[in-house]
């Protein structure tokens, strides 16, 4: 729960008290950029009321209110203006007395956020890390916002993936060179092979059959060489700022009973075919087991999140969009057959791909996270190179690094996440377009400023203030606001537009307001403006895994 001056939801109280019929959502921020709050009066209007009359009462019930500038009358709305001294208190509370703004109130629900989850068959691709960056910006909302947050990676070790790895693995690998590269290159030459031979697939069967039974050599070599692969995909996930609280391997629900306590909760629902188990939704089957009893990967994950349900307020999953019919699945079995309501939630996204088309781990044509990375620093390089020849060595390798986690993230979390998305470099290091290296820039301007004025800001005087100073200003009040919507929505990209936005703003301020050459009763004001705008910037590109900089 956030904290701090909200004038919107005073106002909007206000008017509930003057008008019965007013609803919450009649009033909202304005985005047009002719006031700060909107008031649709359509609702109020259907009792016969003028327009004018409406307009009268309002400035009547808030005569005196000394939050508000202006109030006016625009056709059927009615818009309101905050004055930029009610703003700056509001905003400079906060950072003085709890060095954040807005503040929070932790709430009690505990949520899991499950995302990346990919196979460990190999190391993580730029198709799979949509899922990555999407999952952890979520997470660090939602912790902002105040919910107690725990990330999970969901590992997928009883499958036929899995299994055809380890028939792999045995056939190609030796015992002292399971490496990641060893691992993935065996992975691939077992699924070339199995297209020409049967007798692989039987072979692969029969360590899904062993490992679901425990037999303990092939217990410890898969879990040996998943391992493997697993710190592979961690070490690519740190690189870009990314770490993941909990893993929790399906075989676990396997070994403790849990598939069968769902089979028993279902036993109602179930049918067989050839000695395999499904339940029905409509016309459509879903399978639970194998006619070999061995378990498919959609009981495993039903036992999964019953155990989440048990932990957790409620989960969050993040998946691709292909995946959609999986978790359609997953709810009609919750809510239509074991009568779980809304304890989960959803988050599908398109896959991300370069100008060089898709990729599959099997077939060998990936461009993987560690690959995307290198070039992006690469590409970064020449571009700080090209802007700050004055720079040393160190200053170029961590600026360019900086700049390309942060492209990276940017590129990916600012776009709806149902869009299909083709990363481009020239997009992504833009340093004047809608990029990370432009929110970057902007800061690190704002950060040689205060270094030379000294940032004594001491009692501002909020008069005679300049339309881009106030409107960077309302900008900054309005952070709680987007912070808000993106947690209850699940959607970072609203707190990556509010960046853009507020960069964009800044840009303004930074053209027609100076500070250095300014007055000293400005030159105060234009400095606490600055400190607000460094703050709210640090705590919001962290939400998205940005790195800002000083310098540039």
């Amino acid at each position: 729960m956030l904290i701090f001056t909200d004038y919107l939801k005073d106002i909007a109280e206000k008017l509930g008290k003057l008008f019965p019929d007013f609803d919450k959502k009649d009033l909202a921020l304005d985005r047009t950029g002719h006031a700060d709050f909107t008031f649709r009066i359509f609702r109020v209007l259907k009792g016969k009321r003028n327009p004018e009359d409406v307009f009268a009462q309002v400035l009547k019930d808030f005569q005196g209110m000394d939050y508000i500038e202006r109030i006016t009358l625009e056709g059927p709305y009615i818009n309101f203006r905050l004055n930029a001294e009610s703003l700056a208190f509001s905003i400079r509370n906060e950072l003085e007395h709890k060095g954040m703004f807005p503040d929070i109130f932790q709430d009690p629900e505990r949520i899991s956020v499950e995302h990346t989850s990919t196979n460990p068959t190999g190391p993580i691709h730029i198709g799979r890390i949509r899922n990555s960056i999407l999952g952890d910006s979520t997470a660090r909302i939602l912790r902002r916002y105040g919910y107690r947050v725990t990330t999970q990676y969901f590992v997928n070790d009883s499958g036929r993936q899995v299994a055809s790895l380890c028939t792999g693995a045995r056939k190609y690998c030796m015992e002292d060179s399971l490496t990641t590269e060893n691992l993935l290159d065996a992975y691939r030459r077992i699924h070339r092979e199995m297209e020409e031979n049967d007798s692989l697939e039987k072979e692969v069967q029969e360590v899904m059959q062993l490992y679901e039974a425990g037999e303990e050599n092939t217990v410890g070599y898969i879990r040996k060489i998943c391992s493997v692969i697993l710190d592979s995909i961690n070490s690519s996930l740190r690189n870009i700022g990314i770490t993941i609280d909990d893993y929790t391997w399906e075989s676990s629900f396997i070994r403790t009973g849990d598939t069968v306590k769902v089979l028993d909760s279902l036993a109602e629902h179930i049918k067989e075919e050839g000695g395999a188990k499904y339940i029905t939704n409509g016309d459509r089957k879903i399978f639970l087991t194998r006619s070999n009893g061995t378990s498919l990967y959609f009981l495993r994950d039903i036992a999964y999140h019953l155990y989440k349900f048990q932990n957790f307020t409620w989960s969050i999953d993040v998946l691709g969009e292909n995946h959609k019919d999986h978790g359609e699945q997953l709810s009609y079995v919750f809510e239509d057959l074991m009568d779980i309501h809304e304890r989960i939630r959803f988050m599908y996204y398109s896959y991300v791909s370069l100008e060089s088309g898709s990729m599959s781990t099997r077939k060998g044509n990936t461009v993987t996270l560690d690959e995307l990375l290198q070039k992006t620093i690469e590409e970064a390089e020449k571009v700080v190179r090209t802007k700050r020849p004055d720079l040393d060595e160190g200053s170029v390798k961590n600026i360019s690094e900086s700049v390309a986690v942060s492209a990276i993230r940017f590129s990916i979390v600012r776009l709806n996440a149902s869009k299909q998305m083709i990363f481009r470099w020239g997009e992504a290091l833009n340093f004047e377009g809608d990029s990370a290296p432009y929110i970057m820039y902007a800061y690190a301007r704002a950060s040689s400023i205060l270094r030379k004025t000294g940032s004594d800001s001491n009692n501002p005087e909020y008069i005679n203030v300049d339309a881009a100073e106030r409107d960077l200003l309302f900008r900054l009040y309005c952070y709680p606001y987007f912070l808000e919507e993106a947690a209850n929505k699940l959607k970072p990209e609203i707190v990556a537009g509010y960046l853009l936005d507020l960069t964009k703003s800044y840009s303004e301020f930074y053209r027609a307001c100076p500070v250095l050459t300014a007055d000293e009763v400005t030159k105060r004001r234009r400095i606490e403006i600055l400190k607000f705008y460094r703050k709210i910037v640090e705590d919001s590109t962290d939400l998205l895994g940005i790195k800002i900089l000083e310098e540039m």
